[in-house]
């Protein structure tokens, strides 16, 4: 896969796991599914970060 295609999929879950917290938190959940969630998040951030990271170090192909 891509690194922008990983980057991609990676925004749409973590948004996705975002307005679930969300909605978690408005619903009242117990403290340990709103701990998940937030740990799930936290994973999903770290993996985002590596892609933007490795995205961005690519060895560009020189423009002729």
């Amino acid at each position: 896969m891509t690194t922008e295609r990983k980057l991609e999929r990676l925004i749409v879950h973590l948004r996705s796991h975002v307005a679930e917290l969300r909605r978690l938190e408005r619903e009242g959940a117990g403290a340990e599914e709103v701990a998940e969630s937030r740990r799930v998040i936290r994973l999903l951030q770290d993996h985002l970060a590596y892609a933007v990271r490795d995205l961005l170090s690519a060895p560009r192909p020189s423009p002729t």
